[in-house]
């Protein structure tokens, strides 16, 4: 199951961010409308992404439900609106930046004499 695994990950010292990347009916259309109308993004279009359209409600009821059932207080979902992409890169960003700090990561202490090292090597050139 999900939640055990990112509990296992979070356990072992791992942080989790999942962040859904959301983006509207309408904007998907605008996208794939640009894909269409740009030939170097034509490679992107998949003719079959028309078709899943007519599904989207049945899509958005399971993703909200997947979101529902992993969404956890050690692994918690960010829901991101992502219409515009510079907002979009701005929150993920802000989120980053918001648990590097908390985590505080610093680099691992050598394990070994560092100023022997130094020696070692200058005595070798």
């Amino acid at each position: 199951e999900i939640n055990r695994f990112e509990h296992g990950l979070v356990e072992s010292g791992v942080q989790v961010i999942k962040c859904f990347l959301h983006i509207s009916f309408e904007e998907q259309k605008e996208r794939l409308l640009a894909r269409l109308d740009d030939p170097e993004k034509q490679w992107k279009f998949n003719p079959g992404d028309i078709d899943e359209r007519k599904h989207w409600p049945a899509y958005a009821k399971a993703y909200e439900a997947v979101l529902n059932r992993t969404n956890t207080e050690l692994a918690p979902w960010y829901v991101v609106p992502s219409d515009r992409k510079w907002y979009r890169n701005w929150a993920i960003g802000r989120l980053l930046i918001e648990t590097l700090t908390e985590m505080d990561p610093q680099f691992p202490a050598p394990d070994y004499d560092v100023e022997e090292q130094r020696r070692r090597l200058t005595d070798v050139t």
